[in-house]
């Protein structure tokens, strides 16, 4: 469907070089030398996607004529065109809600430019509301679902810090699985900031010798490969939220710049001389104990009290009582639309197998769970059969005291059980090389290094 135009010009001669312009098939065009009668046309028919109207009229000048546009649709772009060009007019129209000015005599391709812009820009504008509308919808508070007392009030918080001030940094704590990101989604998304950028940075994901660069950006010829400047995770974030996700995986000098930076609102990129001012929102993520990193001086203390604005504990899945049912059913119904199954129910032996459970990879565990049972499930309901949980997440549950490994009598070869016992800890830390080294008891550097050894990374 073509896009209407509207032109509103007292003079004739114009009006017929202007639908002559715009009389393409791009535009189905209404056209008026009266404002009065436009208006009325606007108040009977409705608004158009775009007027072009003419600053200088008898029965109405173009701002007047403009105010009363704006008072029946306050998004409609309207164009304001004169031959009586001044900065002070064309202040006082884009104050009152033009969308462009154009100064006459103007080229043909300069006006049809100009038109062209001002409802590419508007169309954009009104995909963006849409989409925020459906991200709001999406990442609303309850989607962190659950009745647990503990839920509730982290829910309650979340839509506080949503409602605060940008500048408010939020820290939020939890297990891995416990749903950090959807919390930090939730406050953007619920926030004025929703309709800029939703930007995370995963701390222990990129190797530390890069997470300068990455954070901060860099000038070209900075460092040998630097063939172009190149914007940081933190300018990408401008004007919406960045979520540092395990922040406590930053090394310590990286660390004294951030703090630097969320007291500034400045930054300088790797290789420049000049400062910018940066404003963003920043939440901070982790899954360790923070607190006792700062008294071990593995975490500055300043830039703790600084990220810890507001704390937000995200509960495990375990401490939530029958919410685990609940979360469950919500995974069976998105299943069952993903899969186009009829699952209705789980039995009540699935139930109890669900409630007994631990559940150390919590949600996200859960899900996965809940996602196989799906896929092979026959029938109406999901039986304690179809239950199926990882012996890695049931292992942890009743863990075998340490210092019980005997050599065997022949022997043992030492380089299979090293890789053995390497490859499983990446597989309980979910391929995270950092939380694999700490439950080895290993620096990363050392883990990354034995593990590449026997090409494991």
């Amino acid at each position: 469907m073509k896009p209407t135009l509207f032109i509103v010009e007292d003079d004739q001669t114009s009006i017929d070089l202007l639908s002559e312009i715009f009389s393409s098939d791009r535009y189905s065009l209404r056209c008026h030398t009266s404002p009065l009668d436009a208006l009325d046309e606007l108040k009977s028919q409705g608004m158009p996607d775009i007027l072009l109207v003419d600053l200088m009229m008898p029965q109405m000048d173009g701002i007047s004529l403009l105010e009363e546009v704006r008072k029946l649709n306050a998004s409609v772009p309207v164009v304001m065109m004169t031959a009586h060009g001044s900065i002070e007019t064309a202040v006082e129209a884009l104050k009152k809600g033009a969308s462009d000015y154009i100064t006459k005599p103007f080229s043909f391709e300069k006006l049809r430019l100009a038109v062209d812009t001002v409802l590419e820009l508007t169309s954009l504008r009104r995909r963006m509301e849409m989409l925020n509308r459906r991200h709001k919808g999406r990442y609303s508070p309850e989607t962190l679902m659950g009745s647990h007392h503990e839920m509730v009030s982290t829910r309650e918080i979340l839509l506080k810090v949503a409602a605060a001030a940008a500048t408010t940094c939020v820290l939020l704590r939890g297990e891995s699985g416990t749903g950090k990101n959807l919390a930090a989604r939730i406050i953007h998304y619920n926030s004025p900031l929703a309709s800029g950028p939703f930007v995370e940075l995963n701390c222990a994901a990129v190797p530390a010798n890069l997470l300068e660069s990455e954070l901060f950006g860099y000038r070209k010829g900075a460092f040998t490969g630097a063939s172009a400047d190149k914007r940081g995770i933190i300018e990408e974030a401008v004007g919406g939220t960045l979520l540092l996700d395990e922040i406590a995986e930053l090394p310590l000098e990286l660390q004294a710049k951030l703090l630097s930076f969320i007291e500034s609102k400045r930054l300088r990129r790797l290789g420049d001389v000049t400062e910018r001012e940066v404003d963003t929102r920043l939440i901070a993520a982790t899954n360790r104990n923070i607190d006792q990193l700062v008294s071990q001086g593995e975490f500055r203390q300043d830039l703790f009290f600084r990220i810890n604005v507001v704390n937000c504990i995200l509960p495990p899945l375990r401490s939530l009582g029958r919410d685990v049912l609940l979360i469950a059913e919500k995974f069976i119904h998105d299943f069952n639309q993903q899969f186009n199954k009829s699952i209705t129910e789980l039995t009540f032996e699935a139930e109890i197998k669900l409630l007994a459970h631990q559940w150390p990879g919590n949600v996200r565990e859960l899900r996965n769970v809940i996602e196989r049972a799906m896929l092979f499930a026959e029938g109406g309901s999901l039986s304690a059969a179809d239950i199926q949980l990882s012996p890695l997440a049931v292992s942890e549950q009743d863990p075998q005291p340490a210092g019980t490994f005997i050599i065997p009598a022949d022997g043992l070869d030492w380089a299979e059980h090293e890789k053995s016992i390497l490859r499983q800890a990446l597989e309980r830390a979910g391929g995270n090389q950092s939380r694999a080294a700490r439950l080895l008891s290993l620096s990363r550097d050392t883990f990354i290094y034995r593990a590449a050894k026997f090409g494991l990374l």
